[in-house]
């Protein structure tokens, strides 16, 4: 089985889809105690033999500028250059367009720097780097290329052969549009090939699409679909994280005279359409302010819980804290979907393995009601 080891690990999304195509992971960390808590709940689940994950994985709540090279080997049983795989995604804020765009003016902006410091000294097989479109523009795409050029330049007589992808979440089955930039990187010299394809091949488009109508791709999944099965906020007697927040009336009604896509003008978030993927789930800021859009047919917001049927996460990915920390942890991750998308395309193509196919991959991640909803379009 293939090793992976996550940094800014946040709620799991990576880890998640990336052992559901077969990654063990083995070391987990991040700074926030509420993603650490999720991480760790899901390990005790599996070491239970109920549905979790990470049940091999180290988790450890860190801040990343202190977390040395001897701490991961340790705590991963692995040694230097046995990692096949190094992930993870520093945080985002400071090169999103919905940011203030700092750059590496903002102190999360030098994360990049310390993922590169922890890339030279595991020297892994392959390396996954995962952020928001917005660092190939700031500061001119400066910020990006010179992080290019520092993992290509050799170090220790290593470096690695990189490539990057611009791919949206929702052409690979995930019910909300994301947009997000890759790195894929492979360790020179060390016996894999990189791969001449692209990113994985899309297995969704537009339904007005050509390709859609030839039936060469699914259409998108929509929000509708996403809440397939979901039981009512009154109902739900077992799901974790789908507890609503309470409005007011004045709320409530300007809520239910929005129409599909419409945006409030004071919460400043949109009413979702049930024929369409959802808009990307954001965050807020440092200081709160995480919420979801409005449900496409209640005069509600969504819950963490259907915000995180968006994200495609499943239904047993219980995330720890209350209020604003589920969701938080939800619009941060990379949606398993498309994480196993990409695993599945490195184990393919880099490491040589026989890929697992899309409808298993969706049943370990807990998608049936995707599969339902895809199988009735078909």
């Amino acid at each position: 089985m293939l090793k992976s080891i996550s940094l800014f690990s946040g709620g799991g999304g990576l880890d998640c889809g990336l052992e559901a195509v077969g990654f063990e992971s083995r070391f987990c960390t991040d700074i926030d105690f509420h993603s650490c808590e999720t991480l760790k709940q899901m390990k005790n689940a599996s070491l239970k033999g109920e549905k979790g994950g990470l049940k091999n994985a180290y988790i450890l709540q860190k801040n990343i500028v202190d977390l040395s090279i001897e701490e991961i080997i340790q705590q991963s049983r692995l040694k230097v250059g046995e990692i096949d795989l190094l992930t993870g995604g520093p945080p985002c804020q400071s090169f999103s367009v919905f940011g203030r765009r700092q750059g590496l003016n903002d102190p999360r902006g030098q994360l990049v720097w310390e993922y590169l410091r922890i890339l030279r000294g595991l020297r892994p097989k392959v390396f996954l780097f995962e952020n928001v479109p917005g660092l190939l523009s700031i500061d001119n795409g400066l910020v990006f290329k010179n992080f290019l050029d520092a993992v290509q330049e050799p170090f220790n007589g290593y470096s690695y052969n990189v490539t990057k992808y611009v791919v949206d979440a929702a052409h690979y089955g995930v019910p909300q549009f994301r947009t997000r930039v890759l790195i894929i990187g492979v360790l020179n010299n060390s016996g894999l090939e990189f791969p001449s394809e692209n990113i994985p091949f899309v297995t969704h488009d537009d339904p007005k699409s050509t390709k859609v109508a030839e039936k060469l791709l699914l259409p998108f999944n929509t929000v509708k679909d996403a809440l397939v099965g979901l039981p009512t906020i009154e109902d739900n007697v077992l799901i974790k994280n789908h507890v609503g927040r309470k409005h007011g009336s004045d709320i409530k009604e300007r809520y239910a005279n929005l129409v599909f896509g419409e945006r409030d003008p004071k919460t400043r978030i949109n009413r979702l359409h049930p024929q369409r993927p959802s808009y990307t789930i954001i965050v807020g800021s440092d200081k709160g302010g995480g919420k979801g859009h409005v449900h496409p047919y209640l005069p509600r917001e969504v819950t963490p819980r259907e915000s995180a049927r968006m994200q495609s996460f499943p239904d047993w990915w219980g995330f720890s804290g209350t209020s604003r920390h589920p969701i938080r942890q939800i619009g941060n991750a990379v949606p398993p979907i498309l994480a196993a998308a990409i695993g599945s395309f490195i184990c393919e193509n880099i490491f040589k393995q026989k890929p697992l196919d899309r409808h298993t991959i969706w049943k370990k991640l807990g998608q049936e009601h995707l599969l339902t909803t895809e199988d009735s379009k078909a």
